[in-house]
């Protein structure tokens, strides 16, 4: 089975969160629908998925105060 069909999605707030597990470590692709996405790299799923929820989390916080 190829990496890309075994592929997890998530989302979070918004954001859609795939994780595919490359090697020794979980990618975490994390984006908005409809653009491009951010990498995010992690010895393990369960750090992968608590980094890209950070991420977004701090993506969020910065529109908030940009608007």
């Amino acid at each position: 089975m190829s990496e890309l069909s075994e592929a997890e999605h998530l989302e979070h707030r918004g954001y859609q969160i795939r994780l595919t597990h490359a090697g020794l470590e979980w990618v975490a692709a994390v984006a908005l629908p409809k653009q491009r996405p951010t990498l995010i790299m992690a010895p393990d799923r369960g750090a992968a998925v608590a980094k890209a929820h950070q991420w977004v989390d701090i993506q969020l916080t910065s529109q908030k105060k940009s608007v």
